[in-house]
């Protein structure tokens, strides 16, 4: 596949379409209710692989104040490298922001990169700031039966929380009505906790092995538990040569890159200021009959 580098502006928007499988291969936008991620456990994680993708958004005219909004997570994967869905940031073409881990560390934005629009995963680079371990990509996929757990940014929680899926089958295409993703597995939650908005990107891991991002979940704006509750993971295995190759082939930082990432720093908070971490409104599906839906912080 074609490799495309892809700076954008507004990171993700709420996607919301319906979903019903009309076979276990083949997933088609057609119900009633809408999709989000985000793990809806109270209980914060402190897991510094882990970060919270922030996009800066400008404001109509140039002189307006910007605003900084959280919009989905990141996966770190090493040498300024961080792993997030490509739905995060394909709406935007120029964006500026940063990632934000728990212990108030930041690093500014310095480059994007995606695989396809039918892929939905993206590579960020990133410039100083951040201290974090990282993960190692699968070399074989999640099969039908195994747990894995999902740790992402909620929209509601100032913290990131961790619900645990477990893998009911495999999608090889999920048509959104604006967008089809490819080879995902199908996932419901063990538990209460499960996803809401903010977890789009989230890695989906078994100690330090990541298998897939997040994709979609059971609509769910008030981040509130569902056990059995839907989801959609983006398998990694699959897409792992492109994503050790594009970190290959873009090590280092260029000094634009150093520029652009101490724009998208410029706008992390201070001590004593915050950035909103609300997103805007899910868009409402279509209206055909249906048993689950999707959604993207």
């Amino acid at each position: 596949m074609n490799t495309t580098r892809t700076a954008t502006r507004h990171c993700a928007v709420w996607w919301a379409v319906g979903l019903m499988l009309s076979t276990p291969a083949i997933a088609h936008a057609a119900d009633d209710s809408e999709a989000s991620l985000q793990a809806s456990s109270p209980v914060p994680v402190n897991d510094n692989r882990i970060a919270a993708l922030w996009s800066v958004i400008p404001g109509p005219a140039s002189d307006d104040t910007p605003q900084i909004r959280r919009d989905c997570t990141a996966s770190f994967l090493g040498d300024h490298f961080w792993l997030t869905a490509h739905h995060c940031i394909s709406h935007a073409p120029m964006m500026d922001g940063f990632l934000q881990q728990p212990d108030g560390e930041h690093a500014g934005i310095a480059a994007i990169y995606t695989m396809s629009d039918s892929d939905d995963v993206a590579l960020i680079k990133t410039g100083d700031g951040i201290n974090a371990d990282s993960f190692s990509l699968a070399d074989h996929p999640l099969q039908v039966g195994e747990h894995a757990l999902l740790t992402g940014y909620g929209q509601t929680h100032d913290f990131a929380s961790t619900a645990t899926t477990v893998i009911t089958d495999t999608v090889a295409s999920l048509d959104f009505g604006n967008v089809t993703y490819t080879d995902l597995f199908k996932g419901k939650a063990v538990t209460e906790s499960r996803s809401c908005s903010g977890d789009s990107g989230a890695p989906i891991f078994k100690d330090n092995t990541l298998y897939a991002v997040h994709t979609a979940g059971g609509y769910n704006p008030a981040c509130s538990d569902g056990r059995d509750k839907p989801m959609w993971h983006t398998n990694i295995v699959s897409r792992a040569t492109w994503i050790t190759q594009t970190m290959a082939d873009n090590a280092g930082l260029s000094p634009q890159e150093q520029r652009k990432a101490a724009v998208g720093l410029s706008h992390a908070p201070t001590s004593t200021s915050a950035p909103d971490k609300d997103a805007p409104s899910p868009i409402k599906p279509s209206h055909d009959a249906g048993l689950s839906s999707w959604g993207s912080s």
